[in-house]
């Protein structure tokens, strides 16, 4: 069994942290942490004692470093902008990393965790939804053309609703400086990332970022975007977390079919034969046989599932996979700021660099 140390131990990290502590089929001993507070501890409270707890991620990483505990790898829980530093901080001293989502709040800040892995240690993301039965049949319909070639796609997703009482329940939730974002930094890195995920990186984006829409904010509570692929798929992303009741619904048009994605099922509409062979009929009379399938599914134990991944040395979604989402939601923020269509580049290239640099200047604005 692998010794593992939680760096955040809010709402997420103290939920890996009981989970782990109750199940040893995950692989794991947790052996240190940083402080809990006492909203969190009581999924911790029957085991305090049983591992370490220092003030800080830093003062962890010098205890670490003392001798005072030995382990194999970490968790990074904590808000956005410091996932950086215990990211490479762990990497240092070669450790494996499993990290919150997203990589960061700057592209430029997740691209240089990934460099900064010299040692080649497991690094992955927790985009649990990834493992989700629903996602892992729609990915492999998708991946197989089972119904024809993707044409368009619509994803809403508007049941993040959060109350006032939300965004004031963390000294750093909803402003640039300490938050780094709304919606789309917060609770969309996972819908963003399973656009990425399925149907691949957009080579185009036009989005619209309402602040405080609905909630007494300065940053994003309500989002709607339009993107575009390499291959000519075109597609809008919704998101808020001011309508309820809200939407969780993706359709994906298809040349042979409707494909509709809601929470726990799946709808899809198809034709024997393609659009081409309609779009080539002698004349306006034409007659499909359209076919009606349903599936339903059940939830699996996502987290745990990415967490027992980890233990075997496995991660669910890599380094290199966090960037996707982490980029296309920076795009998203620059389009909205600047009122243009952004491109997007392979990450490294010039004009991807040149992207970080002008992501940054407007951020400063808005910090």
């Amino acid at each position: 069994m692998k010794n593992i140390a939680i760096i955040g131990m809010g709402k997420m990290g103290s939920k890996y942290a009981k989970m782990i502590l109750e199940d040893e089929s995950i692989g794991f001993k947790l052996v240190a942490s940083t402080r809990i507070r006492e909203k969190n501890l009581p999924n911790v409270k029957d085991y305090m004692g049983t591992f370490k707890v220092y003030n800080s991620d830093k003062e962890l990483f010098e205890g670490f470093d003392k001798g005072e505990f030995k382990c194999d790898a970490v968790i990074v829980s904590t808000p956005h902008y410091s996932h950086k530093f215990a990211v490479i901080e762990a990497f240092k001293r070669k450790l494996d990393v499993l990290c919150e989502k997203p990589a960061g709040v700057y592209l430029k800040d997740g691209r240089e965790m990934l460099e900064e892995n010299n040692n080649n240690n497991v690094y992955g993301f927790i985009f649990h939804q990834r493992t989700y039965p629903i996602n892992v049949f729609l990915k492999d319909i998708i991946d197989n053309n089972k119904y024809g070639k993707v044409k368009r796609i619509s994803y809403i997703i508007t049941d993040w609703f959060r109350t006032n009482a939300y965004y004031k329940s963390d000294y750093w939730r909803s402003t640039y400086k300490t938050d780094g974002g709304g919606v789309l930094l917060n609770q969309c890195p996972h819908s963003i990332d399973l656009l990425c995920h399925i149907f691949g990186m957009p080579n185009k984006v036009m989005a619209f970022c309402n602040e405080g829409k609905y909630h007494n904010v300065e940053v994003e509570d309500d989002v709607t975007s339009y993107l575009e692929w390499d291959s000519g798929v075109t597609g809008v992303f919704i998101a808020s977390t001011g309508e309820i009741p809200g939407v969780n619904r993706m359709e994906i048009t298809t040349d042979r079919a409707v494909i509709k994605v809601y929470k726990d099922k799946i709808e899809i509409l198809s034709n024997e034969k393609n659009d081409e062979y309609y779009f080539n009929m002698p004349d306006e009379s034409f007659k499909t046989d359209t076919k009606l399938e349903t599936y339903d599914f059940v939830k699996n134990e996502a987290y745990k599932d990415v967490l027992k991944e980890f233990g075997k040395g496995k991660v669910v979604a890599t380094g290199s996979d966090s960037l996707m989402s982490l980029y296309l939601s920076n795009a998203m923020y620059l389009s909205s700021w600047k009122k243009k269509i952004i491109n997007i580049y392979d990450i490294g290239s010039k004009e991807e660099l040149e992207f970080e640099k002008e992501f940054a200047e407007e951020m400063k604005k808005k910090i």
